[in-house]
Parts: C-alpha cells; structure tokens; sequence
C-alpha cells in the first residue's frame, strides 16, 4: 500500500487514499448505479496507453465490432503518438489482435463526458484519474470491478519492461475482464 501511494503523483494521493479505503459495499453500490444508468463508452485506461489498455481496446474491438465506436483508450501518463510496446506488439497476436499500429492516446485528449464509464488498470491509474476528473469519480473503476462477487477489486499490474511473460499474463487477465463491460454499454 505504502508502494502505491509513493507511486502516485502528489495530487492523487488523497485520492489513492479516499479509494483505498472505499467500503466494497460503496464500491459496489457505485457500480450498480453506472450500470443502471447504461453508459454510453467505455474508457480503458493505463499508464502509457501502449500495453494494457491499448489491448483491452483492440480486444474489444474484435470481439464486438458493432460496438467498437462505444470502446477507446487513454493512458493517464501517455506521450501521443507514442508506438505500443515491443512486448504488447509480440504477444498481442497470441490473443488474436494486432497492436502494430496502435498509437498512444493521453487521456486528456479523449474528452470525457458523463455518459463515459472509465475503467482503470490499477489502482494508481484509478487514483490519478479520480484526482484530475473528480466530477467522474463516481465513473470510475477498476477493470474487475463488474466482475468480483466478493467486493474485492481486481487489478492488472503494469508488464512494461518486464517481458513477454508478464505481458502474457497481463493480456490473459483483461482477457478475463474487459469482455465483462461490454455487457454494461447501453445498447
């Protein structure tokens, strides 16, 4: 925990915390209320826009095309333009999508509105984003949120720079997850 919140810019910090100490109960209440109201676009963030999150968007585009306009992606640190990772280029193709032409988005360029659901990678993502969007706090999750019974939050650590293995397994996780959204895109 102590790791986390040294991690997190200054400003997010007491975001981190208010997070961190979130009742699942609230977390899941939250939850249900984002749902209710259908969102209208998922907004997959990470750090750099380059692994996960440009991942989770490409999956989702592929395993829902029609939707795939309803799906984008942002990094809460990314520098435009920027190429995917070497790693996420390599093992994006083991799951059936290509990141080959994937390029950064910082997430102050998407233009967040209220009918946007943000779905974070991490806990640092998550803090950061809550932090600097704080009328959307109330939109913002942790990408297996919608799928955790038990109030406990998942969450992808970041593979960058550590391989194809932990990309793997980071790609294998929102695998896990990310479809789980597209069931809350209002239709």
């Amino acid at each position: 925990m102590v790791g986390l919140l040294r991690s997190v810019p200054g400003p997010a910090r007491m975001a981190a915390i208010g997070r961190l100490l979130e009742p699942a109960i609230a977390r899941r209440r939250r939850l249900a209320d984002v749902i209710a109201a259908g969102p209208e676009r998922l907004v997959m963030v990470c750090h750099g826009n380059i692994m996960r999150s440009a991942f989770a968007v490409a999956y989702l585009h592929q395993c829902a095309p029609d939707r795939a306009a309803r799906v984008v992606g942002a990094g809460t640190h990314a520098q435009s333009g920027r190429a995917a990772q070497d790693s996420a280029i390599r093992v994006a193709p083991e799951f059936g999508v290509s990141l080959a032409a994937h390029t950064a988005t910082p997430l102050a360029a998407v233009g967040l509105g209220a009918g946007d659901v943000i779905i974070c990678m991490d806990r640092a993502n998550e803090a950061t984003v809550v932090a600097h969007y704080e009328s959307l706090a109330g939109r913002v999750f942790l990408i297996g949120d919608v799928a955790t019974s038990d109030g406990t939050p998942r969450f992808i650590t970041d593979p960058y720079a550590r391989g194809d293995a932990a990309t793997r397994v980071a790609f294998q996780q929102v695998v896990e997850h990310a479809p789980r959204w597209l069931a809350v895109i209002r239709a």
